[in-house]
């Protein structure tokens, strides 16, 4: 199940019921729970992140009972991204816990199959991470975490023919920056198109991919609207950032995949 962004007050509760916590069944002590919960070995921590930042690490599940912790730190509230890349047919899973061990939510099939995926809005704060082989599947993975500004949408999962926009979206000044989040599970082609609907704004367009690199980058001169044509999609999720480089206003952001 993709996980949708929800407002940091009721991210918890909500996304708590969707999903298996894997770390606490693993390690429950009858029906008491864990005694002296530690966040499990053979992960890393990622140390304190801010908007922007993207980090990796890859490691390996060597049998059903074998978890890997991953520590992190929001500076500020954000929006994050933690993708999971198993190899050789390796199906993984992932939790997300708060600092008190507090299972916040998880995914197995939520990226292209079989990998996980969970993008949340989170509040500023310690989190962990733990990622598993679902059942007795075992085998190498990379696990890569974006952190973004608050301001945009899930656009969930695309499929070809699909045609999403949010209308509500706006630039208050040229430090503000909104990211708009999509996945897709097969070869597409995206078009992404920022309209203009009131004020005057200097923006641009960056398109991500979930290992951080950059497909795209477009400000056009003066306060044209920047767009995106043609963008090859390959299966994976993407982060699709607008900013400024002066002026406010509000705007729409529109994303076609075919």
């Amino acid at each position: 199940m993709r996980k949708l962004i929800l407002p940091i007050a009721v991210l918890a509760p909500l996304l708590a019921l969707t999903a298996c916590d894997h770390y606490h069944s693993h390690n429950a002590d009858d029906d008491v729970g864990i005694s002296n919960p530690v966040v499990p070995a053979g992960g890393v921590d990622f140390g304190v992140m801010s908007h922007f930042d993207h980090d990796y690490a890859s490691r390996d599940i060597s049998s059903s009972s074998d978890q890997d912790g991953f520590e992190f730190s929001l500076a500020e509230d954000s929006v994050v991204v933690i993708s999971m890349t198993g190899y050789g047919g390796f199906d993984g899973f992932l939790d997300l816990y708060d600092s008190n061990f507090g299972f916040i939510t998880g995914d197995d099939n939520g990226g292209p199959s079989p990998d996980p995926l969970l993008v949340g809005t989170l509040g500023a704060g310690d989190y962990f991470f733990v990622a598993g082989g679902s059942g007795s599947s075992t085998g190498s993975y990379d696990v890569d975490i974006s952190v973004e500004p608050l301001g945009g949408s899930d656009f969930g999962v695309m499929v070809s023919s699909d045609s999403f926009i949010d209308n509500g979206a706006a630039i208050d000044d040229a430090f503000d920056v909104d990211s708009f989040i999509l996945t897709v599970y097969s070869n597409l082609v995206g078009d992404f198109y920022v309209t203009t609907t009131s004020g005057s704004f200097d923006g641009n367009l960056e398109i991500l991919d979930e290992y951080g690199t950059q497909l795209l980058y477009d400000d056009p001169s003066g306060n044209a609207d920047p767009a995106a044509i043609n963008i090859a999609l390959t299966p994976g999720t993407y982060i699709v950032r607008v900013g400024a480089s002066s002026g406010s206003g509000d705007y729409s952001m529109q994303i076609d995949v075919n």
